[in-house]
C-alpha cells in the first residue's frame, strides 16, 4: 500500500509504506510547504506540525465527514512515523478539543484502534502514549471519560520498549522453578501463548524450524521461554511434546502475570524480544521482526 507518502514524496524526498490511497479530498487539505524547507527531516516536521491546519474541526456533523477525519487520522500516523510525535499529536488533539470536544473523543478512539491494537497495520504504543497524556491533562473530558485513557496508559507504559521487563516466577512440568531474570543469554523470545490457541500452535512451528533462531539458540545466545498464563494445567501438560526440548515450557503457577497485570497480553500468542539485561527490544511483534532485529 502507499497513501499519504504519495501525496508528499515530491517534497520529502522519502518514501515508506502507509495505510491507504490518497483521494482529492485528502490533497486539499495537505499544507503547502515552504521551498526554503529543502531538508526532508524539515520537510516531514513541517507537514506533521501543520497537517491540520486545513481541516475544519468545528463542521464535523455527518459520519461522512466522520469518515474524512478517519481517513486523514490515518495518514496523520504515517507522517507520525517520520517524526517526534508529541507535538504534533498535541496539536491535533488541541485544535479538536478546542473546536468540538466529541472530536476530541474520536480522536482517542482512532489512536487507540490503529496504535494500541496489534492486529493495526500501523500499531505503536510509543506514539500512542501522547494521545493518552494529551486526554488525562485535557480538561475538556470529564473524570469519567479518563478512566480508559489512564488504563490505558498504564498498561502501554509496562514493559516499554527500551525500559528493562518486569520479572516473574514460572514453573515447569516437573514442578521446578525459575524466573524470567534468571535466564542468561543475549537473547530472550518470551512467548505468551495458550495450549488450546492454533496460531500458537502454529507460531511455535515456525519458530522451531527457523534458522535464524535455532543458530542462536544451538550458540547458546537465545533462550525461548515459553509461558501460560492460564489454569488448565492438565491441557497445558498435554501438549508438553509438542515444544522443543531446548525451550523453557513453563506456566505461571501463582497466576500473577495476569491477575496482578505484571504483563499487558492482548492476544496469544504474544512474542516480545529482550536482550541479556532483559531490556525490551521488540514488544508484541510477529517472528518476522524478530528475524530482522537479530539479522541487522
Amino acid at each position: 500500500m502507499t497513501g499519504i507518502i504519495l501525496i508528499i514524496a515530491g517534497f520529502l524526498a522519502t518514501t515508506t509504506v502507509l495505510a491507504q490511497q490518497p483521494d482529492s479530498e485528502i490533497l486539499k487539505l495537505m499544507p503547502e510547504i515552504p521551498a526554503n524547507i529543502s531538508e526532508p527531516a524539515k520537510r516531514a516536521e513541517y507537514l506533521a506540525l501543520h497537517y491540520w491546519d486545513n481541516f475544519d474541526f468545528g463542521d464535523m456533523a455527518s459520519p461522512a465527514e466522520d469518515d474524512l477525519f478517519e481517513r486523514c487520522f490515518v495518514d496523520f500516523i504515517d507522517v507520525l512515523s517520520m517524526v517526534q510525535a508529541d507535538k504534533p499529536v498535541y496539536i491535533l488533539m488541541y485544535k479538536a478539543a478546542e473546536a468540538n470536544p466529541e472530536m476530541l473523543r474520536l480522536a482517542i478512539e482512532l489512536s487507540e484502534k490503529y496504535l494500541y491494537r496489534p492486529e493495526s497495520p500501523v500499531y505503536d504504543e510509543e506514539k500512542f502514549i501522547p494521545f493518552l497524556r494529551f486526554a488525562l491533562q485535557s480538561d475538556a473530558l470529564d473524570e469519567t471519560l479518563k478512566i480508559r485513557p489512564k488504563f490505558l496508559l498504564d498498561n502501554v507504559m509496562k514493559n516499554r520498549t527500551g525500559h528493562v521487563a518486569n520479572d516473574f516466577s514460572y514453573t515447569l512440568t516437573n514442578r521446578d522453578s525459575g524466573t524470567l531474570y534468571g535466564v542468561k543469554t543475549n537473547y530472550t523470545i518470551l512467548f505468551f501463548k495458550d495450549p488450546e490457541c492454533e496460531d500458537c500452535t502454529a507460531l511455535a512451528k515456525l519458530l522451531a524450524t527457523s534458522s535464524t533462531i535455532n543458530g542462536l539458540i544451538e550458540q547458546g545466545k537465545m533462550t525461548i521461554l515459553t509461558v501460560y498464563t492460564g489454569d488448565d494445567i492438565e491441557s497445558w501438560e498435554k501438549h508438553a511434546s509438542e515444544i522443543p526440548a531446548s525451550w523453557i515450557y513453563s506456566f505461571d503457577e501463582a497466576q500473577k502475570i495476569v491477575s496482578e497485570e505484571i504483563y499487558d497480553i492482548k492476544r496469544y500468542p504474544t512474542l516480545y524480544l529482550l536482550d541479556k539485561d532483559k531490556k525490551v527490544l521488540l514488544k508484541d511483534v510477529g517472528l518476522q521482526k524478530i528475524e530482522e532485529y537479530i539479522a541487522q
